[in-house]
C-alpha cells in the first residue's frame, strides 16, 4: 500500500515546514543583499523565484493543482466575489501612481506576479488545502496569521518597525478575506492576478503617497478586508475543490 504524503497525514507539520521554508529563504537572499549591497529588489525577486518553483513543484508532487484550486470554477458568477478585493487599487490609483518607464513599470508587473503566484500557491494554495480536514475556520485563520506574521520579513529591507506592523495588521486582514474568498468559491487562481494588482499599485504609487493617506486607507482597507472575510465565511462554504482529493 503506497504510503500517503507527509501533508494528508500530518497537515501542521507539513504548514510549519512550509513557513519555515519562506523563513529561511528570505532570511538567506536578505543577508545574502546586505553583504554584497544588492538592489532592493534583489530579496523579493530572488525569494520568490526559489520558492514559487518549490511551491509548483509541491503541487505537482502531491497532485494537489485542482485540489488546491487552480480548477474551474462551479460556477461563473462565483468569480465576482473576486472583484471587490480590487478595492486597494483604488485606494493606490486616488493616493498618486507614479510610472518611472516602460522597463520599469514593466519590472515592476512581473515582480508582482511572481509575488502573487507564490504567496497564492503556498497560503491559499498548499496550507489551505492541506488544514482543510482541520476544519474550514481552521484552516482560514491559521493560513491568515501565518500570512501576516511572514510580512515580519519585510524588516530584512529595512522597513521600520512601525510600517511592518501595519503592513502584518493589513496582510492578516487580506490573508483571512482571499482565504475565505478561496473557500467559498473554491478556485484560487483568480487571487493571484488581484494579488498581482494590489501589489503593482502600491509599488507605483508608493513615492506619490502622503503618509496621512496611507495611513487611513490602510485601516479603512484592513477593517474592510476583515468584514468582507467574515460576510463571505458566515455566507456558508462550498468545499468543493479545496478538499484533499
Amino acid at each position: 500500500m503506497k504510503r500517503r504524503p507527509l501533508a494528508e497525514r500530518h497537515p501542521l507539520w507539513f504548514v510549519a515546514l512550509l513557513q519555515l521554508a519562506v523563513t529561511v529563504v528570505y532570511g538567506l537572499t536578505g543577508a545574502a543583499a546586505q553583504v554584497a549591497s544588492l538592489p532592493e529588489g534583489f530579496v523579493s525577486v530572488t525569494a520568490n523565484v526559489v520558492l514559487g518553483l518549490l511551491a509548483a513543484g509541491l503541487l505537482g508532487r502531491l497532485g494537489w493543482w485542482g485540489a488546491a484550486g487552480y480548477t474551474r470554477p462551479v460556477r461563473s458568477r462565483d468569480l465576482l466575489w473576486f472583484l471587490p478585493l480590487l478595492l486597494p487599487v483604488a485606494f493606490s490609483v486616488a493616493a498618486g501612481t507614479e510610472f518611472r518607464g516602460l522597463t520599469s513599470t514593466a519590472g515592476l508587473l512581473v515582480s508582482a506576479l511572481l509575488i502573487g503566484f507564490t504567496e497564492e500557491t503556498i497560503f491559499r494554495g498548499l496550507m489551505l488545502t492541506a488544514l482543510r480536514g482541520r476544519g474550514v475556520w481552521t484552516a482560514v485563520i491559521v493560513t491568515s496569521v501565518l500570512f501576516g506574521g511572514s510580512h515580519v520579513l519585510n524588516l530584512l529591507s529595512g522597513q521600520s518597525g512601525t510600517q511592518i506592523l501595519v503592513q502584518v495588521a493589513y496582510a492578516l486582514a487580506v490573508g483571512f478575506c482571499f482565504a475565505a474568498v478561496a473557500v467559498r468559491t473554491a478556485v484560487i487562481w483568480p487571487l493571484v492576478p488581484v494579488h498581482a494588482l494590489i501589489d503593482f499599485a502600491s509599488f507605483a504609487g508608493r513615492d506619490g503617497a502622503a503618509p496621512a493617506w496611507d495611513a487611513a486607507a490602510g485601516i479603512g482597507l484592513t477593517v474592510a478586508f476583515a468584514f468582507y472575510g467574515l460576510f463571505l465565511m458566515r455566507g456558508g462554504q462550498r468545499p468543493v475543490a479545496l478538499a484533499i482529493p
